[in-house]
């Protein structure tokens, strides 16, 4: 399916499944589905700040969490664009997304029937684009994300260790050799990047393997 196909798709299921708020899949241009080395891929959108375009399925201006950097209230914005830093590529270079498309004021607040559809639609959506060869880095955030990008890639376990804070763990999954998956606590909860001991952890994750 295409942008149009998906846009029409996301609308029939938003009214069907009961959510207001907007949609989107794609946190940059649709054509970053098709290019690039390294995605990030979280749960699914909060509200989105006033004046926000709520329904769309990719975000055509550039990577959302570079565009919105001024306005976005959630914590989750600075930590992307720190880790695109330390990974040394251009936000509007990563394959940024969501797992669940839905916006949602919080993932537990949504029934059962809306996370399972919503997370149904993301498997859907996700499978070719997270199966391209020349991805050789998915850094996913949250346990929902974890399971649907590990479910489409076909990914198996390698270790887990501390995250640097309290009980978190960092956990590391992988595809082939030269394509690897690292599972972080959700962002928006948990501030790992720019805080010393788990910003390092993470470093450790992803470069040192």
């Amino acid at each position: 399916m295409e942008r149009d196909s998906w846009e029409n798709e996301l609308r029939r299921a938003e009214a069907e499944l009961g959510f207001g708020d907007g949609f989107k899949f794609v946190y940059g241009p649709w054509a970053t589905l098709r290019q690039g080395e390294v995605a990030f891929i979280s749960l699914n959108p909060g509200k989105a700040p006033d004046g926000t375009a709520l329904r769309m399925v990719s975000d055509e201006r550039g990577n959302s969490y570079e565009v919105g950097r001024s306005t976005s209230r959630s914590p989750i914005t600075d930590q992307f664009l720190r880790l695109a830093e330390l990974l040394d590529v251009r936000p509007c270079d990563v394959l940024t997304g969501v797992a669940a498309p839905f916006r949602s004021d919080s993932w537990g607040g949504l029934t059962n029937r809306q996370r399972r559809e919503a997370l149904a639609l993301g498997k859907r959506f996700w499978k070719a684009p997270l199966s391209r060869p020349e991805l050789r880095l998915i850094v996913v955030c949250s346990k929902e994300a974890a399971q649907l990008t590990v479910e489409v890639t076909k990914a198996s376990f390698v270790d887990e260790y501390p995250a640097g804070w309290g009980r978190q763990k960092l956990r590391r999954y992988c595809v082939q050799p030269d394509k690897k998956i690292v599972h972080l606590p959700h962002l928006s909860r948990f501030r790992l990047l720019g805080r010393a001991p788990s910003e390092g952890a993470v470093l450790k994750a992803i470069v040192e393997w």
